[in-house]
């Protein structure tokens, strides 16, 4: 029994560990996009809202990732049960859009 105590507190300790280290790499991802969302590149006419959304994609390295409309991520997460409201990112991001 206290063999079984003791491996649960090392399991919660990396654990722990783990989700703090996640939430930094996390937190240091999405101040880079934010950097990163401000490109470098010049938008002109011609190029159209997609070919700009690649080449953002492109510079945060993201391009093996699909894509799916608002609407039907928001209906996913709804059917998953999983709010934004609850989420510290997606609060910054709602905060800052109402600002």
């Amino acid at each position: 029994m206290t063999q079984t105590l003791e491996t649960l507190a090392e399991r919660l300790t990396r654990l722990e560990k783990t989700v703090t280290e996640m939430t930094l790499q996390l937190s240091e991802l999405v101040d880079a996009s934010v950097v990163a969302a401000q490109p470098d590149f010049h938008i002109t006419d011609k190029l159209s809202e997609v070919e700009a959304l690649q080449k953002m994609r492109e510079q945060l390295r993201i391009t093996d990732i699909q894509l799916m409309p608002l609407e039907e991520l928001r209906k996913s997460m709804a059917r998953h049960g999983i709010r934004a409201e609850d989420n510290e990112f997606s609060r910054a991001i709602i905060e800052e859009r109402e600002r």
